[in-house]
């Protein structure tokens, strides 16, 4: 299953209301563009387990169609695995207090919005 295309979506930064909805709208935008997997990667700080958790429990609640893998990883990672995506088509969601990386190809940038 793994060596199968998944739409990647990675998110840094904090996982607030916000960002959740966010994410809940990247699901819906998969269905409508008729994907059937994806990957969400989470680059986490320390500490912030517990709104990981709930997090993926809300937004995997919410699919009934997809495939869902989902990682996590420390922010610390983020920028090393930005130089690793050779030209692939990745969407990062940025949230708040999440480190804005430079631009590389292939690479979506999103920002949560405020009004989510």
């Amino acid at each position: 299953m793994l060596a199968q295309k998944f739409l990647k979506i990675w998110f840094a930064g904090e996982l607030d209301e916000r960002a959740i909805k966010s994410l809940m709208r990247k699901l819906s935008e998969a269905l409508a563009r008729h994907e059937r997997r994806i990957l969400f990667r989470f680059y986490l700080n320390e500490g912030s387990r517990e709104s990981y958790y709930d997090a993926l429990r809300r937004i995997l609640l919410s699919n009934v169609t997809l495939s869902v893998l989902a990682e996590e990883k420390p922010i610390s990672d983020l920028e090393k695995d930005l130089e690793k995506i050779s030209g692939e088509e990745i969407v990062l969601v940025l949230g708040k207090g999440a480190p804005r990386p430079h631009s590389s190809k292939g690479l979506i940038i999103e920002e949560v919005e405020k009004d989510a």
